[in-house]
């Protein structure tokens, strides 16, 4: 069951990682908290190392289809190194039950705010019928 379950969330996060650029913090730690009963500080390590790997594939496929400002990609890739190691650090501080609220609460803002925003549409440069 672990192992299909395992598969299954990894199945799911990495199309929804090369889809929508999403999967590790959405789909993976909900996944192994709620399905595997995975404490929320080891289920945030093993999607983290998870989508190390999804997200390198990702990139090379966004690069190819001129999708990746290497340019923005320089400034944002270092600083979110650093600030995840700090990251990581601090959510070691925290206890499972307060990280999980936590977690929870910031992906309904941010779930809400995209809903709201109304942004994302079409390139600029794109053809539309």
């Amino acid at each position: 069951m672990i192992i299909g379950t395992g598969l299954a969330l990894g199945l799911v996060a990495g199309i929804f990682s090369g889809i929508l650029g999403i999967g590790g913090g959405t789909i993976i730690i909900p996944g192994l908290v709620l399905l595997l009963g995975v404490e929320q500080h080891t289920a945030q390590g093993v999607s983290l190392a998870a989508m190390l790997i999804a997200a390198v594939s990702g990139s090379i496929v966004q690069y190819r289809q001129n999708n990746l400002d290497l340019r923005l990609a320089s400034f944002v890739a270092p600083a979110a190194a650093a600030f995840a190691f700090l990251g990581a650090y601090l959510a070691g501080l925290v206890a499972p039950f307060w990280l999980s609220r936590a977690f929870a609460l910031l992906l309904f803002i941010i779930g809400i705010a995209m809903l709201i925003s109304g942004r994302g549409g079409p390139k600029a440069n794109a053809n539309t019928v």
